[in-house]
C-alpha cells in the first residue's frame, strides 16, 4: 500500500504546482462578476494582485493535496489487489476488467473525501477572495485564519459546506478519470507507443474529458462553497434561479480552462505516479 500512497502524494504535489494558476482563474470566472472571458481575469489578477495573485489558496491543498491523491490511489490500488491478491505489481493490472477499474475508481474516491472536502472549500474561498476586500470581518488572511473563522460561524460542518455536491462531483467525474487513462493506454500501448508519452497523452485526455464532465457541477458547487448567505442549503434552488437569471451556458463558465489545465496537469500526474511507483516497486 504505501507504494500507491507515496506515488500518490509526489504526484499530486507536482500536478498542484503546475495547474493552480489555471485553477484559480477558473475559480473566479466560476463565482465572480466584472470579468470577460480568461484573458481579462488574467490581465485583471495580474494587474491588482501581482503573480501571487495566481497562486492564493495554495498552500492548504500543497500540504494537503498529497494526502488526497494518495488515499485516491491508495483505495484504487486496495481494491484490485483485493481483487487480484497475486498481482501485486502496478504493470500487472493492465488487462483487468474495466468493471473493476470503475469499482476501484469508486473506493478510490470514497477513500479521499474526508480531508478533500475541508480543503477545497479553503482553497476555493481564498481564490476568490480580492486584494480590494479589506474588511477584516470577511477578509481570510491564509488557509488557517480561514478555518479558523468558518469554525467560529459553525462549528465543524462550516468546513464542508458543499460537501454533498463535491462528493458527487469527485465520484462522478473520476468514472471519467482512471477508466479513461486505462482505456487510452491500452489503446497506444498496443500501438508500441513510446511508454512515458503514452502516459502523458492518457493522463492529459483522462483529465481533460473528466473535469469537462463536472464542469457544471463545479460551478455550482464552487457557488455554493463561496457563499456567505446560506445559498447553498437549497441546491435545486440555486440551479433554477442561475438557469433563470444567467442561462445554461453559465454552467459551462470556466470549462474551457478546465480543459487547458486539465491536460498537462494530469498528463504530468500519471506520469510521475507511474515512474515513482516503478522505482519504488524495484526498490
Amino acid at each position: 500500500m504505501y507504494q500507491d500512497f507515496v506515488a500518490g502524494w509526489i504526484a499530486g504535489g507536482s500536478g498542484l504546482l503546475l495547474g493552480h494558476p489555471l485553477d484559480t482563474v477558473k475559480a473566479r470566472l466560476q463565482t465572480m462578476q466584472g470579468y470577460n472571458g480568461i484573458y481579462d481575469v488574467c490581465i485583471k489578477t495580474f494587474k491588482n494582485e501581482s503573480l501571487i495573485g495566481f497562486y492564493k489558496g495554495m498552500f492548504a491543498p500543497f500540504i494537503s493535496v498529497g494526502i488526497c491523491n494518495s488515499l485516491l490511489f491508495s483505495g484504487y490500488g486496495l481494491t484490485l489487489k483485493w481483487l487480484h491478491p497475486n498481482e501485486p505489481n502496478v504493470e500487472h493490472r493492465k488487462g483487468l476488467p474495466m468493471s473493476e477499474i470503475l469499482a476501484a475508481s469508486v473506493v478510490g474516491t470514497l477513500f479521499q473525501m474526508g480531508p478533500a472536502i475541508p480543503v477545497e472549500l479553503v482553497k476555493t474561498k481564498l481564490q476568490v477572495q480580492a486584494t480590494a476586500d479589506k474588511d477584516p470581518k470577511t477578509k481570510f488572511h491564509g488557509p488557517m485564519d480561514c478555518v479558523k473563522k468558518l469554525y467560529r460561524t459553525g462549528g465543524i460542518r462550516s468546513l464542508y459546506q458543499g460537501g454533498s455536491i463535491m462528493t458527487f462531483r469527485d465520484m462522478f467525474g473520476n468514472l471519467f478519470y482512471i477508466p479513461v487513462y486505462e482505456m487510452l493506454y491500452r489503446r497506444l500501448h498496443n500501438y508500441e507507443m513510446n511508454e512515458t508519452f503514452a502516459q502523458m497523452l492518457a493522463g492529459g485526455t483522462a483529465g481533460s474529458i473528466s473535469w469537462l464532465s463536472i464542469c457544471p457541477v463545479e460551478v455550482v458547487k464552487n457557488r455554493i462553497q463561496t457563499s456567505s448567505t446560506g445559498t447553498g442549503k437549497n441546491v435545486l434552488r440555486l440551479i433554477r434561479t442561475q438557469a433563470k437569471e444567467e442561462g445554461i451556458r453559465s454552467f459551462y463558465r470556466g470549462g474551457i480552462v478546465l480543459v487547458m489545465r486539465g491536460f498537462p496537469v494530469n498528463a504530468l500526474i500519471f506520469v510521475v505516479y507511474a515512474k515513482v511507483m516503478k522505482a519504488l516497486e524495484n526498490l
